[in-house]
């Protein structure tokens, strides 16, 4: 993806800094915006939010791919009201990498990061819809989530984030695209970044870690969904394993999981875990036995929750600290 220079950004800055006085810190301009309300789950604005405009969601185009539906590679940005540099937490949806939406039970999600102060930009990807042509197939969920990066990186200052902090999350198939970019430098060098563009990531509930402990007899169906996303590349079951990826001093940031589900799921997950502490890396993860596998991602946020929400702000305020 084409990088620009953020020089002529900077001041533009300046001048619109004086322009806006009280009201907060100004917009430095950004690509991709469509139109809008002010609802901040529902709704998308008509331009980057300047810091200190308040609850405006924001859709932004963070590449174009021709011949791909235009919202496959798009993303919402929620913002914070009167913050600038704000921390920034990426999350990427999961849908067996061939369904769901960057607006699926992300409500509760956009409220706790922006009551905690930090800016939620939720992210589409292509999708896989087998025997169709043009189909995403390997590697393209993890670039698209690998360009998304970059867009923040280069981008999130017009909306009030910090590009030195961001978080990249991400449930289910979305843990799996997550702990790939996360741990193979490859994704990110091909938009220009270092895996230290992440400050820290959390792949949340996927038996991906390892796609041959995964096993053939699954009773979640996931075989199937890597065999139809990424079996175009021969040794996806090996290439695409976060825990055969990890490896020390290539920049992987400190991380956070979960542990739930069958005993072997428990064990993937478990040994992912042990792979990062071998590595040096920093990891965290949460008991969530208690949960089913949708509920890892439903309760981040939601109210009364008990298992997810707590953990998942501990670990974020240590990563953005």
């Amino acid at each position: 993806m084409a990088r620009t220079s953020r020089r002529p950004q900077r001041l533009l800055t300046a001048v619109l800094v004086v322009l806006v006085g009280a009201v907060g810190c100004a917009s430095r301009g950004g690509p991709g915006q469509a139109t809008g309300s002010s609802d901040p789950a529902s709704s998308v604005s008509s331009g980057p939010a300047a810091c200190g405009q308040s609850g405006v969601k924001s859709t932004v185009a963070y590449r174009t791919v021709e011949g791909v539906d235009p919202d496959l590679t798009s993303a919402d940005v929620y913002p914070v009201a009167g913050v600038c540099d704000a921390p920034v937490v990426m999350w990427v949806h999961g849908g067996g990498y061939r369904i769901g939406d960057k607006a699926n039970q992300i409500r509760d999600k956009a409220k706790l990061l922006n009551d905690n102060g930090w800016v939620l930009v939720s992210v589409n990807y292509r999708l896989t819809d087998p025997g169709q042509p043009g189909s995403a197939q390997y590697p393209d969920h993890f670039d698209d989530a690998a360009a998304a990066v970059a867009w923040v990186e280069a981008n999130i200052g017009s909306y009030g984030g910090d590009p030195s902090r961001v978080a990249l999350l991400g449930h289910s198939a979305g843990a799996d695209i997550v702990s790939n970019v996360a741990t193979n430098p490859a994704y990110l060098h091909r938009q220009g970044l270092e895996l230290s563009a992440l400050r820290c990531a959390g792949p949340l509930d996927t038996e991906g870690f390892d796609k041959v402990a995964a096993g053939a007899d699954d009773p979640d169906g996931e075989q199937e969904q890597w065999r139809s996303a990424l079996g175009n590349n021969p040794n996806y079951l090996t290439e695409t394993s976060a825990t055969m990826l990890v490896a020390p001093g290539i920049g992987i940031p400190p991380m956070i999981g979960v542990v739930r589900g069958i005993p072997r799921r428990q064990q993937i997950e478990t040994a992912f875990l042990a792979a990062l502490r071998s590595a040096g890396i920093e990891n965290t993860s949460i008991d969530a036995r208690a949960l089913t596998h949708n509920e890892v991602n439903t309760s981040i946020g939601a109210p009364g929750d008990t298992v997810m929400t707590a953990p998942v702000v501990a670990f974020l305020e240590q990563c953005f600290r």
